[in-house]
């Protein structure tokens, strides 16, 4: 075969192949986390069982920032008591007060979404998870893969959304439906195994009302 053309063809397919490499880059992201604005709130239906209790609906209203361990952080307060914190810069997960202010579950560092979100991503971060009432510390490890782009029907309306599949080395298994117009995630499906600290269980929640 002439060499000249065995280097055009190969060019020709790396053209085509960085082409399409292009076209995917160029598909829905989300680039970063837009927190609702402070005082907003939303509603959320919850459908719970075993470790997570009952069902309910509740609302949920973002406080005023504050700081957790020298930390800025936006902080999510819940109807039912319980108060999720979250670092400012980026919308991961810091810790869980109860109904009392007091922590139940802290991570570190933070642990969440790895920005920008797009289909195909995947990410494994490794963390110290601690259980505040039993003064137990542990090793957490947290995989996730963003596995499609789809729409969602939920009662705050149809959005399209990255549903993101998440696991844990304790046993989780979420899913979470994240849409580039309404934040927090619109929908989620989680499941506690045997070896969650907290105990098995499952909950499934859908966004009711967009925040306002």
């Amino acid at each position: 075969m002439d060499s000249k053309l065995t280097i055009r063809s190969g060019m020709g397919y790396a053209a085509v192949v960085a082409l399409a490499a292009g076209c995917a880059a160029l598909g829905p992201q989300l680039a970063e986390w837009r927190p609702a604005p402070v005082g907003a709130s939303w509603e959320i239906a919850q459908r719970n069982s075993g470790s997570y209790g009952k069902d309910a609906q509740v609302r949920i209203t973002r406080l005023a920032d504050s700081t957790w361990k020298g930390i800025p952080v936006a902080a999510m307060k819940s109807s039912s008591g319980g108060t999720l914190l979250m670092q400012a810069s980026d919308g991961k997960w810091l810790a869980f007060l109860g109904a009392d202010g007091k922590p139940v579950m802290s991570f570190e560092p933070a642990v969440g979404w790895d920005y920008p979100l797009y289909v195909g991503k995947s990410w494994t971060t490794r963390h110290k998870l601690t259980m505040h009432a039993a003064n137990q510390v542990s090793d957490y490890e947290f995989s996730c893969k963003v596995e499609d782009f789809e729409k969602v029907s939920v009662r705050a309306g149809l959005l399209d959304a990255f549903r993101v599949h998440c696991t844990s080395n304790m046993g989780s298994d979420d899913i979470f439906w994240s849409s580039p117009d309404v934040q927090p995630s619109v929908k989620t499906r989680l499941v506690r195994g045997p070896r969650s600290p907290l105990g098995p269980g499952m909950q499934e929640t859908e966004l009711v009302s967009r925040p306002s």
